[in-house]
C-alpha cells in the first residue's frame, strides 16, 4: 500500500500559508495613511504563514530536511512565531485606532518574553532530543521546563489577543459616545481579525491544557481542529479583502471623492476629540487656532471649519467649554477647598479671570464660588443621606 505524503489536514496547511502571503502582498500593495498600521499588518500576516508552515515540517513525518534543522531550528521559527504573533496583532490594532501613532522604543518591550525564550532554548540541553520528545519521554526536571514552555508560548498570544478586542472595544465605545448612532470606527476587517485570533488562540489554548493533563492522543482531534480555525479566519479576511476592494473599485469617481472627504473629515474630527480628551491642550493658557492645527500638522483654517461644522462653537467657545469642564471638576474637588479661585482658573487653562468668570456664569448659570458652594453642600448631604 503506498503511503501519501500529504493528507488533507496538510491541504489546509498550505492553503492557509498561500492566503498569508497573497494577504500581506496584498497589503503592501494597497495605500495606507499611516505606513506603521501597514507594516504591523504584512509582518503578522507572514509570522501566521511562518508559524503555520513550521507546524507543517514540525510534525510531519514525510518531510524531513536535517536532524539538526528538523528537531533543533525549526522549534525556534515556531515558537517564536507564537510568542510574536501576540504583540504584533496588537500593534496593528493599537495603531489603528490611535491617532498619528508612532513606534517608541518601550514599544519594544513586547519583544522581551520571545528573547527570553530563544535565550532558555540555546542554554537548555537538547541532547534527549526536541521539545515535544523531551515533554513526553524526557526526565522529570525536563519535562517540567518543556510543560512550562508550552504553558508560556499558548498564554501569552491569548493574553495580547484579549488586550486587542480590549482595545477595540474602547475606541469602539469612545466613538459611539461622540458620534451617536454611527457605526464602530474603522473596517470591520479588524474586529473579524481581533475577535478571531482571540477565539482561535483560546481554543488552542484549551486543547493544549487537555493534551499536557489528560493525555495528548484525547486532545488530537481537536488539536487538528485548530488549524482549520486558522485556516478559516484567514479565509475570512482573505474573502473581505476582496469584496472590500471590489466595492472601492466599483464606486465611480464623484462618490469615492465624497467619501474620502468623509473619511478625512472624520479623521480630523477624531484628531480633534483626541487632542482635547488625551492629550489635553485646552490645559495649556497660551493655545490659539494656530497651535493647534501645527500641533495637528492640518491647517488652521480647516480645523477651524471642522470645529464650527461639528462642534456648532468657534474655536473659542470650543476650547473654552473644555476649561469649564475642567474648573467645575476642580472646584467639586473635596481637596482642592482651600485653592483659591485665582489658582483654580489658572490650572482650568484660562489666562484670564474677566474671561473664565463670564463664560463660567453663561455656561453653568452661577459663579464660580457659588458653584463651588453648591456643591459643598450636596457632598454633605450625600454623605448624610449615606449614613
Amino acid at each position: 500500500m503506498k503511503l501519501s505524503i500529504f493528507n488533507i489536514h496538510d491541504v489546509a496547511l498550505f492553503i492557509t500559508i498561500t492566503l498569508c502571503l497573497l494577504l500581506a502582498m496584498f497589503q503592501l500593495s494597497y495605500p495606507h495613511k499611516n505606513r506603521i498600521t501597514q507594516y504591523f499588518l504584512v509582518i503578522f500576516l507572514l509570522d501566521i504563514a511562518m508559524g503555520v508552515g513550521s507546524v507543517l515540517l514540525f510534525w510531519q513525518p514525510a518531510i524531513k530536511i536535517h536532524p539538526i534543522i528538523d528537531n533543533y531550528i525549526i522549534p525556534y521559527f515556531l515558537f517564536g512565531s507564537i510568542l510574536l504573533k501576540g504583540p504584533l496583532l496588537y500593534g496593528y490594532v493599537y495603531s489603528i485606532t490611535t491617532p498619528d501613532y508612532r513606534l517608541k522604543p518601550v514599544d519594544f518591550i513586547h519583544l522581551i518574553p520571545a528573547l527570553v525564550y530563544f535565550l532558555l532554548l540555546a542554554v537548555a540541553d537538547r541532547s534527549t532530543g526536541p521539545v515535544y520528545v523531551q515533554l513526553l519521554e524526557g526526565d522529570k526536571f525536563t519535562r517540567v521546563l518543556s510543560r512550562h514552555e508550552w504553558h508560556t508560548v499558548k498564554i501569552i498570544p491569548l493574553v495580547y489577543a484579549v488586550m486587542a478586542v480590549h482595545k477595540l472595544h474602547l475606541h469602539n465605545t469612545f466613538y459611539k459616545n461622540q458620534y451617536p448612532g454611527s457605526a464602530t470606527y474603522g473596517p470591520a476587517w479588524v474586529d473579524i481579525l481581533a475577535w478571531g485570533a482571540m477565539l482561535n488562540w483560546g481554543w488552542s489554548l484549551g486543547v493544549h491544557l487537555l493534551g499536557v493533563y489528560l493525555g495528548a492522543g484525547f486532545a488530537d482531534s481537536l488539536g487538528i481542529l485548530d488549524n482549520y480555525i486558522t485556516s478559516g479566519l484567514i479565509g475570512t479576511l482573505f474573502i473581505y479583502s476582496l469584496v472590500y476592494t471590489n466595492k472601492q473599485l466599483s464606486a465611480n469617481i464623484d462618490s469615492h471623492g465624497l467619501s474620502y472627504q468623509k473619511n478625512s473629515e472624520s479623521l480630523i474630527v477624531e484628531k480633534i476629540i483626541h487632542c482635547m480628551e488625551t492629550e489635553k491642550l485646552f490645559l495649556n493658557p497660551r493655545l490659539n487656532i494656530e497651535r493647534m492645527a501645527e500641533h495637528m500638522k492640518i491647517p488652521y483654517r480647516e480645523v477651524s471649519a471642522l470645529i464650527n461644522k461639528h462642534f456648532h462653537a468657534n474655536f473659542n467657545e470650543y476650547i473654552n467649554l473644555y476649561r469649564i469642564n475642567e474648573a467645575k471638576k476642580l472646584l467639586s474637588d473635596s481637596q482642592l477647598l482651600n485653592v483659591p479661585i485665582n489658582e483654580i482658573y489658572v490650572k482650568a487653562g484660562f489666562n484670564s479671570k474677566s474671561a473664565f468668570h463670564r463664560f463660567f456664569n453663561r455656561l453653568v448659570g452661577v459663579s464660580p464660588s457659588e458653584f463651588r458652594k453648591l456643591s459643598v453642600a450636596s457632598t454633605k448631604t450625600d454623605s448624610t443621606a449615606t449614613v
